[in-house]
């Protein structure tokens, strides 16, 4: 916010300054006061810009702080989960395994599918944590949408799967983990959805690829009827989390999760039915996580990256500078003492003898017309950084018949 204020009135200003400066030279009629005015203006806005500049610095270099900060936390707490929550999954899984031994017919069966389940929570924590480190592996086993649509089946939901993520045909490959999972993310949304507003539904899971190996995008549809007569209002109705197209908190975490991939999410009602569409590249460049933190880094602090980014050309302009007063000036400047013995009626030798060897090429006053018979010269005083012309002689090959003090001399 600050470094838009800075930006916003730095070329007002500029402009305001500039409208003072031509003013002042206007009033006094000073070719001189106005390149020296004309140089602190200058001045004055290039130190605004480098004010935004190391502003825009600022404020990367505290995201980055943040983003790193985010980052350790979230480590912090991947771990704290994996030592409390995956211990005791591990427990309950063997548990499970052991009454599964020890029991037959239901009871042997249902203590299978408790140990089933209790193994799915434990590889899928180890996922998450791997996520929340940055190092996701490369067969997860949360992305088994197979197995997601097989237990809403037998939770008594109406669920149809078709497609498959990955493409058989030569030369595809495998969807990259990230986006497996989120596909898995959008699939488990849209049956939890249906579950809970239009129990009893049909639910079409669609899944399917496209595009060449080098761009292939995934596309996962979860379309839901509408709920038979008796049930719960629809998915989409007006207190559900399918309402309109900013839902429920489920559908926003969604949305920036595929988002974060560089994919789009779009939830719609259409003829009855709710579909939920989520499009996604196949082998994203980033992850879900890393993705939302991405910024660049610079590796120094801000004051310290400004002036390591400022050095050549603030170098190359001092250095322009210096050059041009030192050819403007070479061979054209007059110290103080010898501009003092230029006068009226100086013969000609006698100048000739003390001024330099050649005319200062800068002139900011207004040439006047020389005396009859005469012919004028400029020489400077060696100012800094123009060392433009302060004085003017003028002779008629005997004596010098004028001299003129040019940095009183008006621009026209």
């Amino acid at each position: 916010m600050r470094t838009h204020r800075v930006l916003r009135w730095a070329v007002p200003a500029f402009l305001v300054v500039q409208a003072g400066v031509l003013g002042l030279a206007w009033w006094a009629g000073s070719g001189l006061l106005l390149a020296l005015a004309e140089l602190a203006a200058l001045t004055g806005f290039a130190g605004l810009l480098l004010l935004a500049h190391y502003l825009v610095l600022r404020g990367r270099y505290a995201r980055e702080r943040e983003a790193a900060r985010r980052a350790a936390e979230r480590r912090r707490v991947a771990d704290e989960v994996h030592d409390l929550v995956g211990h005791e999954l591990s427990l309950i899984a063997m548990q499970a395994g052991l009454l599964e031994l020890r029991s037959a017919g239901a009871d042997a069966e249902l203590a299978g599918r408790l140990r089933a389940q209790a193994e799915r929570a434990v590889a899928s924590l180890h996922d998450t944590v791997a996520l929340l480190h940055g190092t996701a592996p490369d067969e997860p086993v949360t992305d088994d949408i197979e197995a997601l649509v097989a237990r809403a089946r037998q939770a008594g939901a109406r669920v149809t799967l078709h497609g498959n993520l990955d493409r058989e045909e030569p030369g595809a490959g495998r969807t990259a983990v990230p986006t497996r999972l989120a596909v898995h993310a959008v699939v488990r949304e849209g049956l939890t959805n249906a579950a809970r507003h239009a129990p009893g539904s049909p639910v079409a899971v669609v899944l399917s690829s496209s595009g060449p190996p080098e761009d292939e995008a995934v596309e996962v549809r979860v379309a839901t009827s509408e709920a038979p007569s008796g049930t719960a209002g629809p998915v989409g109705s007006a207190d559900g989390p399918g309402a309109g197209r900013d839902g429920g908190h489920g559908l926003d975490t969604l949305r920036r999760r595929v988002a974060a991939l560089g994919g789009r999410l779009d939830v719609r009602h259409d003829g009855g039915t709710h579909v939920l569409t989520a499009r996604l590249p196949a082998r994203p460049a980033g992850d879900v996580l890393t993705s939302l933190d991405r910024v660049e880094p610079s590796g120094a602090r801000p004051l310290r990256l400004l002036v390591r980014q400022t050095a050549v050309p603030v170098a190359v302009a001092c250095a322009a500078v210096l050059g041009f007063w030192t050819w403007a000036s070479h061979d054209s400047t007059a110290e103080p003492e010898v501009l003092a013995r230029f006068d009226v009626g100086l013969s000609t030798a006698e100048l000739d003898a003390l001024v330099p060897a050649r005319q200062a090429p800068v002139r900011l006053a207004r040439p006047l017309p020389p005396p009859a018979d005469s012919t004028c010269r400029a020489y400077t005083d060696g100012n800094f950084p123009l060392a433009a012309a302060t004085v003017e002689v003028c002779a008629d090959g005997r004596v010098v018949t004028r001299v003129t003090e040019l940095s009183g001399e008006p621009l026209w």
